[in-house]
């Protein structure tokens, strides 16, 4: 690459902001022109020529007065809450610092279609980033400010630190931006990466591997174009660095809402935007018009066999921020309500996905469709939340996961009556299991809601009552279904049925207690018929194969706990 870069430059009040940057003065001269047609005050074309010592030698080759101020241009820092602390500037280069970036700087990456891993990694984008007014500054100011109230510091030396990280990363990236590194033409990220790594260069292999993507990435004017870029040098998925330097690139154009809004298509109202995230975050995602339908084909896969851990992680990170917002779910009254779908896709008998951020944040979206505040303002939204699913092993999941979670501390005896209230119906297991399900699927819901129940944060007392109420309903429904009898069919060799009943109370179907007891007594009393083990083998007449089906019965038996 040449050392002499031309910068395209526009004046905003009294200062110069770097427009963009290219290597040949008529493509810099002809933007320069292009954008003398927009509402610009003025417009310049700089030549920066780097000496052998380092320094920078500027001069103006253009310089035009323009129509007027581009206020749609005009760009500002976003507000965040929160954000990770960072030292140095490895610290700005891990996925929770670059989702900050990505959410304070969000107006200036979606104005230059770039995302932060495409400014941290290109010195160019970055010089740019720290040329745009006083936007740098005061990002760096609010966050400062965050860091200094999470550790009771000092501001001053809060940012200090954030502008010493910035300096050391932009060094890095200034120092290999004249390197020639592999190009992507028909290469995956394994093959650029290993061939990278074989010029022996002093700067970390991956660094450099990310320096030579985010150029090719750079040059992609949408965000759809990135994905598909991304997309197509993914290559081995063994390749465990590859596949996770790939992974951050994805997380960060999932990050901007215009890159999901662009993959997905447009959405009716807001929830059905929310629904979309989440179908996208757990990798079956259908899209609306206008969707990229072939890159979702790409991505679908790749989030549903859990490849993309930092983007899904991402994405259900911007779910809870948009379930924690003041938006409305529905557009009109008389709208279907969409929190029906969050919910189905959110909370199961597993649990609630991505945990206790995505508890609380549902929990508050409860109190806003009740309009409460105050202390019990997430007591309240959790009884919402809780009422608007079913079955009653949902809602179990569901509080279950609110008691773990530890929001309404103080509201555990509410919670708990809650939970009361969703085994007070175990007949048949109608209420308490989803009505389609099998009989043995019904079963293993119980028992797997025990096992929850077991591992929650409820006393034991409280453990104690609810599991006795699920254990019951769980022996009362193979009396009712004849379950055992229906296992224990008379037409079957005693074999067959002594294997299936072991089988039986071995498949973690039931719950140890007075359902796992009465399977139990079923074999127990065959063990105890005369001359079982003679039964057990009537039908075979060779004696070496007797012994072997003999050793291998009793050998079951001593597998399940007999």
């Amino acid at each position: 690459m040449s050392d002499t870069t031309f910068e395209v430059r526009v004046q905003r009040g009294e200062r110069w902001i770097i427009h963009s940057t290219f290597d040949v003065e008529k493509e810099a001269v002809n933007e320069a022109e292009k954008l003398l047609k927009t509402k610009v005050s003025a417009v310049r074309v700089v030549r920066d020529w780097e000496r052998a010592d380092g320094r920078h030698i500027e001069k103006v080759l253009l310089e035009k007065q323009g129509a007027g101020e581009d206020d749609d241009k005009d760009v500002r820092v976003s507000a965040i809450e929160d954000a990770p602390l960072c030292d140095s500037d490895n610290d700005l280069l891990q996925s929770e610092s670059r989702a900050t970036i990505n959410r304070l700087l969000r107006k200036y990456f979606e104005q230059e279609i770039l995302t932060p891993c495409e400014v941290m990694y290109n010195y160019q984008n970055l010089r740019k980033l720290m040329f745009h007014d006083t936007l740098m500054p005061t990002a760096v100011d609010k966050v400062a400010g965050i860091h200094a109230k999470a550790t009771d510091g000092d501001h001053i030396e809060a940012m200090n630190k954030l502008h010493g990280a910035i300096e050391q990363l932009a060094a890095r990236a200034r120092e290999v931006e004249k390197v020639d590194l592999p190009e992507f033409e028909d290469a995956t990220i394994s093959e650029v990466r290993d061939e990278i790594r074989r010029l022996n260069l002093a700067e970390d292999t991956d660094f450099l591997t990310m320096v030579a993507l985010t150029r090719v990435l750079s040059s992609s004017r949408n965000w759809v174009g990135k994905l598909d870029l991304a997309l197509k040098v993914k290559g081995d998925e063994k390749d465990e660095a590859a596949r996770k330097l790939l992974d951050d690139v994805i997380a960060d154009i999932l990050g901007s809402p215009v890159a999901l809004k662009e993959l997905l298509g447009s959405s009716r109202s807001f929830g059905d935007a929310v629904i979309l995230h989440i179908d996208l975050a757990l990798g079956r995602a259908r899209g609306n018009r206008g969707s990229a339908d072939d890159i979702l084909e790409l991505l679908n896969p790749l989030f549903g066999s859990g490849l993309l851990a930092t983007s899904q992680e991402a994405l259900f990170d911007y779910i809870v921020r948009e379930l924690r917002s003041a938006n409305s779910l529905t557009r009109h009254e008389s709208d279907p309500d969409p929190l029906v779908g969050i919910l189905n896709r959110l909370v199961s008998e597993k649990g609630v996905v991505y945990g206790a951020p995505m508890v609380s944040a549902l929990a508050e979206r409860g109190a806003r469709l009740r309009n409460v505040g105050g202390p019990r303002a997430m007591i309240d939204g959790v009884a919402e939340i809780n009422g608007r699913m079913g079955p009653n092993c949902r809602k179990m999941a569901w509080l279950l996961a609110v008691m773990n979670s530890g929001i309404v501390e103080d509201f555990g005896d509410e919670v708990f009556d809650m939970l009361m209230d969703t085994v007070k119906d175990m007949r048949a297991l109608r209420a308490f299991c989803d009505s389609d399900a099998k009989p043995r699927d019904k079963m293993a819901t119980v028992t797997v809601m025990n096992d929850a129940l077991q591992a929650s944060k409820l006393s034991d007392e409280q453990k104690q009552r609810i599991g006795d109420k699920l254990d019951e309903g769980l022996a009362d429904y193979l009396v009712r279904e004849k379950v055992i009898e229906r296992i224990d069919n008379p037409s079957l060799h005693l074999r067959k049925r002594a294997y299936m009943l072991v089988q039986f109370c071995s498949s973690g179907v039931l719950i140890e207690g007075k359902s796992a007891s009465m399977a139990r007594k079923r074999v127990v009393g065959y063990l105890k018929q005369p001359n079982f083990t003679d039964k057990l083998v009537d039908d075979i007449k060779d004696m070496t194969a007797k012994e072997g089906t003999i050793r291998d019965f009793y050998a079951l038996l001593q597998r399940s706990g007999f």
